[in-house]
Parts: structure tokens; sequence; C-alpha cells
């Protein structure tokens, strides 16, 4: 896949990460900063494998 793929992953990562949804596990959760390195590492993990996939 090209670099813009990669990219597109990471601003939509952003967007998500942004969401209601990690703020609210954050409010639960004994510390706080734990789901927001989890959801990072997960959009980084996503975005580093559509980096380095090559289509035959």
């Amino acid at each position: 896949m090209n670099p813009a793929a990669g990219v597109l992953v990471v601003l939509l990562g952003v967007l998500l990460f942004l969401s209601p949804v990690p703020m609210w596990v954050a409010s639960v959760a004994p510390a706080w900063w734990w789901p927001f390195v989890a959801w990072a590492v997960l959009i980084a993990t996503i975005a580093c494998h559509v980096l380095g996939r090559r289509d035959p």
C-alpha cells in the first residue's frame, strides 16, 4: 500500500482516540493513562502494518 493509507489510518486513529469511549474508560479505570497508551500502541501497530505491506 502507499504511504497515504498509513497516514489515513493514523488520522482515523487520532479521531477515535479523541472520541468519548477512551475518555469514559479512562474515567472509570484506576490508572487513567493506560487506555490512552493502549490505544496509541494499537493505532501505531496498525499504521506500521499498513505502511509495510507490499501488494503484488
